[in-house]
C-alpha cells in the first residue's frame, strides 16, 4: 500500500513537472515504471496511455491563454503519429536490452540539447529567405519553422517514441526551439497537444501488439491528469529556460541509471 502510494505520488510529480515544459513525461514515466518492477513492453503501453490523460489535462490550460498553435501542430503531427504506431508495434522485435541502451541514449541527446543555447543553434538553421520555410504568425509572435529539418526528424522521433513508450516531447521541444525557431512558450504548449497524439497511436501500436494492462493504467492516468493541471497553470509564471536546466540534470541521472540497468 505504501509503495502504491508513492508511486502515484511520483507520477503526480513528474506529470507537473513535464507539462511545465510541454513533454508528455515519459521519459520519466517509464523509467519510474521500470523501477517499480513493469516488464518494459507493459512500462512502455503504460506510460503511452498515461501520456494520452497528461496531454489532455496540459491542452486545456494551454489552449486557454492561446499557446497552441494548432495549424502546427496539425501540418506536423500526422507523419509522427503514423511512425509511433510503427514504432510501437515492432517494439517488441528489439531486445529489451536494445531498447534500454536505446533510451539511456535519446534522454542524453534530450539533455544536451535542453541545456544547449537557443541563438546558437537557431543561428544555423533559421532563414526565412530560403524555400521550405513556412513562416507563421500565431498572436503577437512571427517565427519561419524549417519543414525540411522539421518533417523529417520529427517522423524519426515519432519512431523512437512508440518504441520506448514516450511522447516524444522530450526531443519534440527541443527541436521546435532551437531548429525550428519556435517561441518557448508556444513550443511548451503546442507540443503539449502533440505528445497525446503521438502516444495515441503508439499506445495502439503496443495495444495491438499485445503489451497493455488496463486496470492500473486507469489510475495513473488519473493521477496524471491532475497533476498535468497543476503543472501547466505554474508553468505560465515561471522561467521555462532554468526549468529546462534543472530537468536536463534528471534527464542525465536517469540515462545513467537505465544505461547501468541495461549493461547488468
Amino acid at each position: 500500500m505504501i509503495e502504491s502510494a508513492f508511486m502515484y505520488l511520483t507520477f503526480f510529480i513528474a506529470a507537473g513537472i513535464s507539462s511545465m515544459i510541454g513533454i508528455g513525461g515519459g521519459v520519466l514515466y517509464v523509467p519510474i515504471l521500470l523501477a517499480f518492477d513493469f516488464p518494459f513492453y507493459q512500462a512502455a503501453a503504460t506510460s503511452l496511455f498515461i501520456i494520452i490523460a497528461l496531454s489532455l489535462s496540459a491542452t486545456l490550460v494551454y489552449y486557454r491563454v492561446q499557446l497552441v498553435d494548432w495549424k502546427l501542430a496539425l501540418t506536423i503531427e500526422p507523419i509522427v503519429a503514423i511512425t509511433a504506431l510503427i514504432g510501437g508495434y515492432y517494439s517488441s522485435f528489439i531486445q529489451i536490452k536494445g531498447l534500454k541502451i536505446l533510451f539511456a541514449l535519446v534522454l542524453i541527446i534530450s539533455g544536451y540539447f535542453m541545456i544547449k543555447s537557443i541563438k546558437e543553434i537557431q543561428n544555423k538553421f533559421i532563414n526565412k529567405e530560403k524555400w521550405g520555410y513556412w513562416l507563421r504568425k500565431f498572436g503577437e509572435e512571427e517565427y519561419s519553422v524549417n519543414l525540411l529539418i522539421g518533417l523529417p526528424l520529427t517522423a524519426l522521433v515519432g519512431l523512437v517514441a512508440g518504441l520506448l513508450g514516450t511522447g516524444g516531447g522530450a526531443i519534440k521541444v527541443p527541436l521546435m526551439v532551437l531548429l525550428l525557431g519556435i517561441p518557448m512558450k508556444i513550443a511548451v504548449g503546442t507540443s503539449c497537444f502533440m505528445v497525446g497524439i503521438t502516444a495515441l497511436f503508439g499506445f495502439w501500436g503496443h495495444y495491438f501488439a499485445g503489451h497493455f494492462e488496463l486496470k492500473m493504467a486507469l489510475i495513473l492516468a488519473l493521477v496524471v491528469f491532475t497533476g498535468a493541471q497543476v503543472g501547466s497553470r505554474v508553468s505560465i509564471k515561471v522561467d521555462k529556460i532554468l526549468l529546462k536546466k534543472i530537468y536536463a540534470i534528471f534527464l542525465f541521472l536517469i540515462s545513467a541509471w537505465m544505461m547501468a540497468n541495461a549493461v547488468k
